[in-house]
């Protein structure tokens, strides 16, 4: 693709399918750990809360590098 082309409906979609994987997996990820030590310590959800914000945290992350070449332009 050239500098200045706009992309493919295919890339397009390719690209927010890669958004939302980047987005969901840390926080399934961060939901799934926090629940199983949540199980460990015996706790009400304290880390089930905590996992998912870190996921979050990381997804929003995760999104702006995969974002990040195509704000700058």
């Amino acid at each position: 693709m050239k500098k200045n082309e706009p992309p493919s409906v295919w890339g397009s979609l390719g690209l927010m399918g890669a958004l939302g994987l980047v987005i969901a997996i840390p926080i399934a990820l961060g939901a799934i750990g926090g629940r199983y030590l949540d199980g460990i310590a015996h706790t009400n959800d304290v880390f089930l809360l905590l996992g998912l914000l870190l996921g979050l945290i990381a997804g929003i992350y995760g999104a702006y590098r995969l974002l990040a070449p195509f704000l700058k332009r």
